[in-house]
This record gives C-alpha cells, sequence and structure tokens, in this order.
C-alpha cells in the first residue's frame, strides 16, 4: 500500500485569493528598510540565489543519474544453440557416478551448496535473541548469502542488492533493474552474481562493480547454482542457462513452462531442475536431455541430490518424490498441500519437507521409503496457500531451523520437539542460513533482514 494521498484544503475562513508571486513573497518576508533602492540588492541577491541553486540541483541530477548509462550495453546470446526436450533412448546407468563430499565452507550459494542439502557445518543459537534488523523497501524471499570473509549478500524486492558486514553494517547496494527472486551465488574470488525480473543477470566484484551483465528472454528470477568446473547454471523464463563465470552463454534448454526452481547440479555436471510444464529434468553438462519424469502439478520446489544419490523435490500435486540419478520413480509421499520448499537433509537419514495447508507443517521423513517419522504443525488457518516456503536448516548437531507463513522462525530438535521461537513481523518464505559465529540470517516479508544469535 502507497502513502495516503496529500489532501491539503482552504478553510472556508481564509481568502481564496492566489498567492503573490514568489519573488513579492520573498521580498515582503526579508527585513530591512522599504522602498524600492533598498529592494533592489535583495533582488540581485535573490537572482544569484536561484541560480547557484538550479546548478546544484542539475549536479546533482547528473551524479545520481541512472547507473546504466555508464556501463557497457548487457551480453546477449545470439546464435547460442537452445536444446529442446528429446525423447531419450537408452543410456547408460549413472547409479554408480561417484558423489564427492562436500566441502564446509560459508553458505555462499543457495542451501549451502550445489546439491542443496540444507546442511550447516555451524552451530545455531539454543536461545534466540535479535542482534541486528536493517530495513530494505521490499520484501525479502531469496535467500541470503555469504562469502568467506563473513560479509552478507541481500537481494530484495525493491529491484536492490546490498552488501553488508557479518555485523549488518552496509557496504554498499546497487540497482538491478527490476524485482529480485533470485538467491546471489559468490564465487572463490568473492565475486557475486545474481538475476533480476528485469531480465538481466548481473556479476559484481567484491567491491561492488559491474563485471558484466547478460540480457534473458524471461524473468531471471531463480537462483544460481555453480557447477564443478565453474559454470553458472540458472533458469530464466523457460529456458535453463548455462553460462561462464565471464558472462559467456554455453548452452540453453527450453522447457515448455517457466522454471522457477533453482537448479541443483551432480559432480558429473548433470543439472536437475523442474518447470511449470509439470516435469522434472536432468540435464546433462552438454545442454543435452538425459530424462524427464512426469507429475501432476507445478514443479516450484527446488531439488535436492542425497549423498547416496537420490534426488528428492516437491509440487504442486502435494506429492514429494524421491527418484534415483537414472530417473526412476523410488517413492512419493502425499502432504495433502502443495510442496514448494526445497527438501533438507538430515544426518541420520532423514528428509525434512514443508507444506502448505489445509495441514501447514513440517515434516520428517524416511529417505529409504518415505515412512513418516514425526510431524510438526505450524501455527496457520487451513487455506492452500499458507504454509511452510522455507527451506529447512540442520547445523551440525542435527537441531533445525526454518520459517513460515505465521511470522515465526522455528528451532526443532532432531527428534521434532520444538526448542524455540522467534517471532518477526511478516511471513518468512525465505531460507536461513549460519554464518560460522553462530549468527542465524534471514530475510522477511516485512522487508527487514533479521540476525538472530545467542541470547544470554
Amino acid at each position: 500500500m502507497g502513502d495516503a494521498p496529500d489532501e491539503r484544503t482552504e478553510s472556508a475562513d481564509e481568502p481564496s485569493d492566489s498567492p503573490a508571486p514568489l519573488a513579492e513573497t520573498l521580498e515582503a518576508e526579508l527585513p530591512g528598510p522599504a522602498g524600492p533602492e533598498a529592494r533592489k540588492p535583495k533582488r540581485v541577491f535573490l537572482l544569484v540565489a536561484m541560480w547557484v541553486g538550479a546548478g546544484v540541483a542539475m549536479l546533482f541530477l547528473w551524479l545520481g543519474r541512472d547507473a546504466d548509462a555508464s556501463l557497457e550495453p548487457p551480453r546477449q546470446a545470439p546464435g547460442v544453440p537452445i536444446r529442446a526436450q528429446a525423447e531419450t533412448g537408452e543410456t547408460p546407468s549413472r547409479a554408480d557416478v561417484p558423489i564427492a563430499a562436500i566441502e564446509e565452507g560459508p553458505p555462499s550459494t543457495f542451501r549451502g551448496d550445489r546439491r542443496h542439502t540444507g546442511r550447516s557445518p555451524y552451530l545455531g543459537p539454543a536461545r534466540p535473541r535479535t542482534e541486528w534488523v536493517d530495513e530494505t523497501q521490499g520484501r525479502i524471499s531469496a535467500q541470503v548469502v555469504a562469502d568467506a570473509a563473513g560479509n552478507l549478500y541481500v537481494a530484495s524486492h525493491d529491484g536492490k542488492l546490498r552488501a553488508y558486514t557479518s555485523g549488518g553494517r552496509l557496504r554498499w547496494e546497487r540497482e538491478l533493474g527490476g524485482p529480485v527472486y533470485s538467491t546471489p551465488v559468490v564465487d572463490e574470488r568473492g565475486h557475486v552474481y545474481v538475476g533480476s525480473d528485469a531480465r538481466i543477470v548481473w556479476a559484481f566484484d567484491r567491491g561492488g562493480n559491474v563485471r558484466w551483465r547478460l540480457e534473458t528472454e524471461g524473468d531471471a528470477d531463480t537462483g544460481l547454482t555453480l557447477s564443478p568446473e565453474g559454470h553458472l547454471h540458472f533458469g530464466a523464463g523457460k529456458d535453463l542457462y548455462s553460462v561462464t563465470r565471464d558472462g559467456d552463454v554455453r548452452w540453453r534448454f527450453r522447457a515448455n513452462e517457466k522454471i522457477f526452481a533453482t537448479p541443483a547440479v551432480d559432480d558429473d555436471g548433470t543439472v536437475y531442475v523442474g518447470s511449470q510444464d509439470d516435469l522434472f529434468y536432468a540435464i546433462a553438462a552438454d545442454g543435452t536431455q538425459r530424462w524427464s519424469y512426469r507429475t501432476r502439478g507445478d514443479n516450484d520446489g527446488s531439488p535436492t541430490l542425497a549423498d547416496d544419490g537420490t534426488i528428492y523435490f516437491g509440487s504442486d500435486d502435494d506429492h514429494v518424490y524421491a527418484l534415483t540419478r537414472d530417473g526412476d520413480l523410488r517413492w512419493s509421499v502425499d502432504l495433502e498441500g502443495m510442496v514448494r520448499a526445497p527438501v533438507g537433509l538430515t544426518g541420520d537419514g532423514g528428509v525434512l519437507v514443508g507444506a502448505f495447508g489445509p495441514r501447514p507443517r513440517l515434516v520428517a521423513l524416511d529417505a529409504d521409503d518415505g515412512d513418516l517419522r514425526w510431524s510438526f504443525p505450524v501455527t496457520l488457518s487451513g487455506t492452500r496457500e499458507l504454509g511452510v516456503a522455507s527451506g529447512p536448516l540442520v547445523d551440525r548437531e542435527g537441531f533445525i531451523y526454518f520459517g513460515a507463513h505465521d511470522d515465526y522462525v522455528y528451532s526443532l530438535a532432531p527428534t521434532g520437539e520444538l526448542r524455540w521461537v522467534h517471532e518477526l513481523s511478516g511471513d518468512v518464505d525465505a531460507s536461513p542460513i549460519l554464518l560460522p559465529s553462530g549468527l542465524l540470517v534471514v530475510g522477511c516479508d516485512d522487508r527487514r533482514v533479521y540476525a538472530i544469535g545467542q541470547a544470554d
């Protein structure tokens, strides 16, 4: 909602004549002797002041001009082949392709790593206390990320990317031209990559200087994921892009409908992603389709690749799915509500899944067969449009952290019992992250980013 209009009106008891000219009004208010000769120097002074003011205003307008004017035009991808869907024949099984252990480090990408496990090597707060808060001008639905130095990067629906210190001091902010749903990614050089609904993907250095911009054909509103070779993968419109870190497009794969999920990447470069065409895809490192799996709803839930090669993802058909790396169904579970949050993995063979209404909750399923371990309800009404969209985060001791549409951030024990609940002032769509210091950082629909630490 915008601010109320200024409805100033004249009083019935006051004259309604037009105001006197500005120069006369100023002269009347200036002290000093009366008469034309006394007013003459004042007129000269006023004219000089007006010209100086106009010059200063023009200077500020020039300094505050659109930053894009000084940038090179955005890159495009003419001639880059667009891989279409194909009926794939018999392909060698990938069941035995080894999976390397996840390297521990700062949460520099969506869900902490390119497989989106949602596991953190750090320990979160046992009792919550808000350490600092900073307000943007738009909702924050993208996950916050951090670099090796502890700097935080926050993308907002106000169209800006902001860089903070771990203590909450703003380092820089950059205008991206449109609302930002995309979770940024930070590489080992400290370069930051992020997309926006202006149909532009941006690359910045650690100081916030633009390295390059890439124009896409659709809104670039999924998170970006780095492959083992260092290539960027993201969705924009119906296309899955593979781009080098210098901004050159390697290939595009086109689905039938929009891609809104952040892709996960396997050790051999295979990319997993769902689409709103009711299909879930596996795309080889060269951009060709390996296989697809059909569900009965939009597949907006970002996928998770487990240590044993199982791929988990949720769908608007109320199911969470477990597929093999060859695209075969292991199991699926009906949670009686849409599954849009990314799946989290525990350290003891558990799968954490958030569900929307009519029974909004977080559930833990057994990875082997999908059997229910426990269920934790959140305090919401029974509408299908509300629930848990925040991906659950698991710390090194197995404690769980997630947000919900009831304006709370929750922490649960590994067995599902409530540890604590921390109230914010808006829906929590974004997944939380943990810093090495134990600070839990999360964005909120109230336009704020929160850092939650350990209470005394």
